[in-house]
């Protein structure tokens, strides 16, 4: 009997394979089925490529978390090339729900601690910080155009966060008392922006 020989991956691309299936994995299956063996067996590598790429399992997760944060800042900072400054920050909210609806598990990494013991380090926690960085580059670009009353950017860029949060949080894990989700977003989103109208 023939035995399967294990296709060689390139070290230049092991990695981003090995946090494909990761994600993946997190996405179908929730953060109890990431293992070392799990991840590596599904990107089709040895588990020593896990530990020579990221340390650990931990270090798995903290790249996902990083990729998450990546994207929103990605997203937000998107909101820029929006003509209208105050349809930027409505836009911004859609998009920072939508992230989160097509990728849950990774939104509760990111948010909700969804991988018990892990803590991201410093650097991962810079690159969260930059993601709302962004939204507070778009709420002083609409403070500047005159549409959004001058206060505190980012406590402005606060309010926004843990309103857009507070929503997409419920939502997921399924609490919530509307048939249609869209459209009663869609009414938080307007409602937020015109209590901070000048």
């Amino acid at each position: 009997m023939t035995k399967m020989r294990r296709t060689r991956t390139p070290s230049a691309g092991m990695e981003s394979a090995l946090l494909t299936s990761a994600a993946e994995i997190l996405e179908s299956e929730g953060p109890d089925a990431l293992s070392v063996r799990r991840i590596a067996a599904a990107a089709n590598v040895a588990p020593m490529g896990v530990y020579n790429h990221f340390d650990s399992k931990n270090g798995i997760v903290e790249a996902l978390f990083i990729q998450g944060f990546e994207r929103l800042r990605e997203a937000l900072a998107g909101i820029a090339d929006v003509e209208d400054p105050y349809e930027a920050l409505q836009e911004g909210g859609r998009r920072y729900r939508a992230l989160a609806l097509a990728h849950p598990m990774v939104y509760r990494l990111m948010f909700l601690q969804a991988v018990p013991g892990f803590e991201p380090s410093e650097q991962a926690i810079e690159v969260a910080v930059s993601a709302f960085g962004a939204l507070v580059a778009g709420v002083q670009r609409a403070m500047a155009a005159g549409v959004v009353a001058e206060a505190s950017p980012t406590e402005t860029a606060q309010l926004l966060w843990s309103s857009h949060h507070g929503w997409v949080s419920l939502e997921l894990m399924g609490i919530g008392f509307v048939e249609d989700q869209d459209a009663a977003f869609e009414r938080l989103c307007t409602s937020l922006l015109a209590g901070l109208r000048p």
